[in-house]
């Protein structure tokens, strides 16, 4: 019989090397112990999510000569195998449908296959389609296998952790080494930035970290704004194991949010805008109520390296329904990948389908029990929030609420821009028209007025109509909103971790005081300014216009009267005379 050393000792080498990833594998194990590594926190969890099973293909005995093949693994469906017609082909002479198992080994051998080569995988894949039997268990504890050739399968059950497999791979057992089986895999990973517009902002985002923006995980806004998101997707290690390659992001806005359309939707890789080819469907973005989907029948059309970035961006206007304070506005992500590079899966990027990688489970006749081979990361989020400004005017010597109007205004770069307001006092956008900013009036039964979804940040409050009955009008106020956010790229995911506390400053002068010390908290988002008014006359300070006029006034009445005297004087002098 013709001995097969050669793959067994390229594949036990390769093994050692750690050039195995874990899933479904062929690999060569020794006839002593075998287990699967636990030397790192990635192989632990392994051990207690993935199963590896290995069946047999050939059986045999290990000689001083070599493996000697005996048989049909325990199991392993031949009949199967040897009307394959791929199995077949990849053989100069056709294997006949009674060539017996060291016959088919042999052949196997005379292709001279190396180790993780194009032929070792397409051997490897049409063999694992015809395991059987009971197999050896390798998950948890080493166990001693028997010579001959060999296929472990991984699988994982794990619905909580993002997770893959990898491609098959052919091995022989044979020879007394001991060998441990370290898994290798690889899988994508997606993050979800929000852009900052005020604040200052710790660090870059992990898949951007040469860009200038304020991209961070917390963010505050005006109701109305356009607020900015993008999403980052990255590639596996493993990427060039898969032939094709399915790739979605599932984007979901608070209902605080107006969503994009999608063709609002900006779609890069490696910051360069993409776009499908004529006819082609192999990207497809949909905008449905809240939910942004970008998916790829085969990505790799468009990315082709496993360190490409993919990136999605859009904007989203933040609607009157916005939280005020907390919890603020939940923004997250998903990403939805293929897991298996083993199945067949050929999208047709051309049709109005869209294809999803599925596992016939050994049944290619039967559709009906195919399995979907993604896995979906865990969620990334963003959060997003808006505050309320109280405005409270009152009498500085009896503390009566008092109606007066006033205009909010703010500066957006070197424009003015006032507030507009409804019927409720939430914003519902700006203008630099203060003819046609909004009045705000205060309750003259409480001496409030509100303006709900304001940005962290400094405004100016302007009296435009001052209280009946004598006040004074006061001057321009200006209100400064501080609210502690994390701003640090880590945050928690624990609205309260996102934000802290919410404080206002105020200051101008007012003809009686303004104070910004009411009990500002987070859980409402409000902050408020009492503004006081004198009633009376108001004197002018010293050193003011009215001094001057007094100065004036009194020094030509001196003149004057210096003048009469004089005048007199004289009169009497030419009298005597």
């Amino acid at each position: 019989m013709k001995k097969t050393n050669k793959i067994a000792a390229m594949a036990a080498a390769a093994l050692l090397a750690g050039a195995v990833a874990i899933p479904s594998v062929m690999m060569a194990v020794s006839a002593t112990n075998v287990s699967i590594s636990e030397d790192s926190a990635e192989g632990k969890k392994d051990q207690a999510t993935h199963s590896y099973k290995a069946y047999p293909i050939f059986a045999g005995t290990q000689t001083d000569a070599g493996l000697m093949i005996t048989g049909w693994g325990d199991g392993f469906k031949s009949n199967g195998l040897l009307t394959d017609a791929d199995f077949q082909s990849l053989f100069p002479a056709a294997i006949s449908t009674e060539s017996t198992a060291a016959q088919v080994a042999q052949a196997i051998e005379a292709l001279n296959i190396t180790n993780n080569s194009e032929k070792a995988d397409a051997l490897a894949a049409i063999l694992s389609k015809y395991v059987g039997g009971t197999p050896e268990e390798l998950s948890n504890v080493p166990k001693n296998l028997d010579a001959g050739y060999w296929i472990v399968l991984d699988s994982y059950t794990d619905a909580v952790q993002q997770d893959a497999v990898s491609k098959y791979i052919l091995r022989v057992t044979g020879g007394t080494e001991e060998i441990a089986i370290t898994p290798k895999k690889s899988y994508p990973s997606v993050e979800k930035k929000v852009l900052e517009n005020v604040k200052e902002v710790t660090d870059k985002p992990v898949n951007d970290p040469t860009t200038t923006e304020k991209w961070n995980d917390v963010a505050d806004y005006c109701i109305g704004d356009a607020v900015p998101f993008k999403l980052y997707g990255t590639l596996p290690s493993t990427y060039a194991d898969y032939e094709h390659y399915y790739y979605k992001f599932t984007d979901t806005l608070a209902a605080s949010f107006d969503a994009p359309t999608a063709d609002a939707v900006t779609v890069c890789v490696n910051g360069a805008p993409i776009q499908n080819a004529e006819g082609e469907t192999n990207m497809r973005v949909s905008v449905a109520g809240q939910v942004i989907t970008v998916s790829f029948e085969d990505i790799k059309k468009f990315a082709p390296l496993p360190t490409d970035i993919i990136t999605v961006e859009y904007d989203a206007v933040l609607n009157g329904d916005a939280v005020i304070g907390l919890p603020g506005q939940e923004n997250k992500v998903d990403l939805t990948y293929s897991n298996n590079p083993n199945i067949v899966y050929n999208p047709n990027t051309s049709d109005t389908d869209e294809d999803v990688p599925k596992d016939d489970n050994g049944t290619p006749e039967d559709t009906t029990d195919d399995t979907e081979s993604t896995d979906t990361t865990p969620e990334d989020k963003v959060i997003v929030f808006t505050y309320q400004q109280n405005i409270k005017k009152v009498d500085s010597a009896t503390g009566n609420p008092l109606s007066a109007v006033f205009t909010l205004s703010r500066e957006n770069g070197t424009t003015t821009e006032y507030v507009r307001v409804n019927d409720s006092g939430k914003v519902i956008g700006w203008t630099t028209d203060k003819a046609s900013a909004s009045g705000l009036t205060t309750d003259g039964s409480t001496g409030l007025c509100t303006v709900i979804g304001l940005d962290d940040g400094t405004y100016t409050l302007t009296e435009e109509t001052a209280p009946d009955g004598g006040y004074n009008e006061i001057e321009p106020v200006t209100l400064t909103i501080t609210a502690a956010t994390a701003n640090d790229q880590n945050w928690s995911g624990v609205p309260g971790d996102a934000l802290t506390a919410i404080a206002l400053d105020v200051s101008g002068d007012s003809h009686g005081s303004v104070d910004g010390t009411f009990a500002s908290t987070t859980d409402n988002g409000t902050v408020q300014a009492k503004i006081t008014n004198d009633k009376g006359i108001s004197l002018p300070t010293t050193g003011g216009i009215g001094t001057k006029l007094f100065i004036i006034g009194g020094g030509t009445a001196a003149a004057l009267a210096g003048i009469y005297l004089i005048s007199k004087k004289r009169s009497k002098e030419e009298d005597a005379e």
